[in-house]
């Protein structure tokens, strides 16, 4: 939901053009027109859902485990915000503007004083985990993007990325941006679960956080047939990314982490903002192809199951897999042919971290590569 704004040229040529030369990729507007389930797709009724206890019943060891992940606390509804109980009064000034996001035993409420006027909407929604949230708020049934997110690295609010930094023009503006039914949709989509279903937006019905039916599809009829003891027909009711091509399955995760055809879709200019978009940074590496490799998808090095890996060594063992290692009984050293450097924290150098300030967070650049002396700061040079 959060958007970064442009914050200035910085990426090479390279990622404003893209990687098929002989093939053509779909946006994922597209996929969501193609039959079969595809993720923030909302054609499927309700009905058709069976909620995540369903799900946790069979897959004991998985449903614990997803449970822990950001995606699992990708949204919930404010009055049960773990950020908001422990930050019962926030505060912003920013010219004359005062703001307050006020949490009490009913609910959260975003106020806003220009010394004369005043206005307050109450905080419905609470959109992010691990960097912040930004709020949902409401008035008089639409739904606005709160102007301000509470970040985790400062602890305290500050201006929601993709909006203006300066002083706002009146009240309505100091609150922050009004959302028409197609945009709060798609904030829903990726954010929580079963938000949209038979093609209607509810956001009152949707499930809190991206749980497991946000992604494999909804499971009723696969926990029905399950139940009855029929295996083979309860493997075809429901989405197992795992049989995905290389490049349909980073478009899988980018319906939400945005792919390579969205950003240019878009229009996008190369820029640090593009950093956070892991998917197309991955499809923008030489190592990618034109087509892909199984062994670079997202899901090879991140298993959507469990909490992100924070280790950089952890993923040394993916790297040697395919530069350097051809068995488990070569040593790493093997890997010395293909890097000058090192054989160990590969990603701390071929994959680095930019902090973009108005974020208050750091990214890892996805686009594999070797960087250059005099090009890690893509604020500063391009490459």
């Amino acid at each position: 939901m959060i958007m970064l704004a442009l914050i200035g040229m910085a990426l090479c040529q390279a990622r404003a053009q893209g990687p098929p030369a002989d093939g053509i990729r779909l946006t994922t507007a597209d996929r969501l027109e193609e039959p079969g389930w595809w993720p923030t797709k909302g054609d499927p009724p309700r009905s058709q859902y069976s909620g995540n206890a369903a799900c946790a019943g069979c897959h004991r060891r998985i449903a614990p485990l997803q449970a822990l992940t950001p995606m699992y606390h990708a949204s919930v509804r404010a009055a049960q915000s773990d950020i908001l109980a422990r930050h019962r009064s926030l505060r912003f000034q920013q010219g004359a503007f005062s703001t307050s996001l006020t949490t009490s035993s009913e609910g959260a409420t975003f106020s806003v004083k220009d010394g004369v006027n005043a206005t307050s909407l109450p905080a419905v929604w609470a959109f992010g985990f691990k960097n912040g949230q930004t709020y949902v708020l409401e008035k008089g049934g639409a739904y606005f993007e709160s102007r301000l997110s509470f970040f985790t690295k400062t602890q305290s609010l500050d201006i929601t990325p993709g909006h203006s930094t300066e002083v706002p023009r009146d009240l309505e503006s100091a609150v922050g941006r009004k959302m028409d039914i197609d945009r709060a949709a798609g904030c829903f989509r990726c954010h929580t679960t079963a938000a949209v279903a038979s093609k209607v937006f509810e956001s009152e019905k949707a499930t809190p956080g991206v749980t497991c039916e946000a992604c494999h599809g909804p499971g009723a009829g696969h926990v029905a047939s399950m139940t009855a003891h029929n295996p083979e027909q309860g493997a075809t009711e429901i989405m197992d990314p795992a049989g995905l091509s290389p490049a349909d399955s980073v478009d899988f995760c980018g319906a939400c982490h945005t792919t390579w055809a969205d950003v240019v879709e878009a229009a996008s200019k190369p820029g640090p903002e593009n950093i956070r978009f892991e998917p197309y940074g991955l499809e923008q590496s030489r190592c990618w192809g034109t087509n892909g490799d199984a062994r670079i998808t997202c899901v090879a090095c991140h298993d959507p199951h469990q909490p992100l890996v924070h280790e950089p060594s952890a993923y040394d063992s993916k790297c040697l897999a395919c530069h350097g290692l051809r068995s488990v009984s070569k040593k790493p050293a093997a890997a010395k042919s293909m890097c000058k450097v090192a054989t160990s924290n590969c990603v701390t150098c071929h994959m680095p971290k930019y902090d973009l300030p108005q974020t208050h967070a750091v990214f890892t650049d996805h686009e594999i590569r070797v960087v250059r002396e005099g090009a890690l700061d893509p604020r500063k040079s391009t490459r």
